[in-house]
Formats: structure tokens, sequence, C-alpha cells
């Protein structure tokens, strides 16, 4: 598929100068603050979330932004390449932006990280929209895999602060895996948009391993809170996206598209 080398290396800069600079001053003008917010509210246990989780994120933003970079040198030179690894750096960074902007609203902080996740987001539908242009029905399915990717690690992070509160075992048990699904999700978003036929299977297995660390979680804690619990929608998400892979019509769009044929229907 032919790109728009000229929009790809606009993209890409834009990009670039969001996971390298914009992270990086987003971060220093808002870890500190969101720490004392935490504190003040008595949840020591959400500074630490915040202490550790923010600076890793925070990382993958700045590694994003270098191989955004990387790309946008790729589509100056016309390297065949570079729309792959713009998809592969896109992916990293819409992570960074989405978590980082919840726990300061969850404290009433203007969330600073949202002239991160914004900009990331938007270039990810230039990126597959016009830059070069992805059947709909796959952007809609890249989109749903990559809010299971941001979401299953979300609910390692949350598992991570009742293990600090010692609320019970099966966070300790599952908190890994739904990291482990999280990862397998980003590999899937990415090598669907970029047509690897082993992406269903990758597909299967971070499903299959997002509903086994999930179902549990949002089983034991909505009995314990007696409502809806918030470690429900990834696997509520992973179980649609495992239906649409399963299902003949929906297998068969992935399968066409992944074949480098014309999605039908």
């Amino acid at each position: 598929m032919k790109e728009k080398q000229q929009a790809g290396t606009v993209v890409s800069l834009v990009g670039a100068v969001v996971g390298i600079i914009g992270v990086f001053v987003v971060f220093m003008l808002s870890y500190e603050p969101m720490i004392a917010v935490e504190i003040a509210a008595g949840r020591p246990d959400e500074a630490e979330i915040v202490k550790y989780f923010i600076p890793f994120l925070s990382d993958l933003g700045i590694v994003g932004g270098a191989i955004w970079a990387i790309a946008a040198f790729g589509f100056s030179k016309k390297e065949r390449w570079a729309w792959n690894v713009a998809v592969i750096a896109n992916v990293i960074s819409l992570l960074t932006g989405f978590f980082a902007m919840i726990p300061a609203m969850s404290r009433g902080l203007f969330p600073l990280f949202l002239f991160i996740f914004i900009p990331n987001l938007v270039t990810y539908l230039l990126l597959l929209a016009h830059v070069r242009k992805v059947d709909g029905k796959i952007i809609l399915l890249s989109l749903l895999s990559g809010m299971t990717y941001v979401i299953v690690f979300m609910n390692g992070i949350a598992s991570t602060d009742k293990i600090i509160l010692q609320q019970g075992t099966v966070f300790v048990t599952v908190q890994r895996i739904n990291w482990i699904a999280s990862i397998g999700w980003a590999i899937f978003t990415v090598a669907l948009l970029t047509r690897k036929k082993w992406a269903v299977p990758v597909g299967l297995g971070a499903g299959l391993l997002a509903l086994t660390a999930g179902i549990p979680l949002a089983v034991a804690t909505t009995i314990e809170t007696g409502r809806f619990s918030m470690f429900s929608p990834g696997p509520i998400l992973a179980l649609v996206l495992l239906i649409i892979l399963f299902v003949p019509s929906g297998n068969k769009m992935v399968t066409q598209w992944l074949d480098g044929a014309a999605v039908e229907g």
C-alpha cells in the first residue's frame, strides 16, 4: 500500500515532539503535585502507584517519541518500513497519555497528560486514515484492541494497589497476567495494522489471558463492593474481540485483511 510520504513525515515529527519534549515537560510539571495530592487525600498506597508507574509510563512515552523520530526519517527518505515503525511508535505512546491522566482527574487536578493523549490519538487516526488509508472496519477493530491493551494494563496497576493494601491473594495471582495480556493486545494491534498473518493467534492468546486474569478480578471486586466493578471492562472488551476473531464473519474480515485483500461488506 502507498503512503503519503510528506504527510507521514509531518505526523511523525509531531509524534516525536509530543513524545520527547511534551512528555518530559508534562512529567516535570505533574509528578510531584500528583504524589502530594494523593498523600493529602490519605492514600499513601496510591502515592506509591504514582511514584513508580508514572515515571515508567513517561519513559515509554519518550521511547515512543524517539521511535516516531525514526519513522519521520524513514518517511523523508521514502523508506518502505517507515509506516510500520510509525504504527509501533503510536501504539507505545497511547498507553502513556491515557493512564497518566487518571490519578490527576481522580483528585481534582487538571490532567496535564491530556496534552499527550489527545495528540497521540489524533496522530493515530491521521496515520490510519490519511497517511495510509486503512479499511474503516480495521481501524475500528484496532481502536477496540488498543482500548483493551490500555484497560487491561490498568487492571494490572489497580491490582498492584490492592496488593499494597493487602486485600487478597487473587490480586497477586493475576497482576502480572494482566500485563502479559496487555502486551499481547499491543502486539496484536501492531500486527493487525501491518498485516502480519500471525496477528490472529496472538489476539486469541491475549484474549484468553485477559479473561483468565480479568474474570476473577471482576467477580471478586463486584462481590466485595456490591456494584459494577471497574475491573470488568477489560475482560468484557477482550471477550468482544475474541468473539470477533472466532465468528465466521469476523474471522473472514480479519483474514481477508491480513491476506492483503480488500475487506468485503
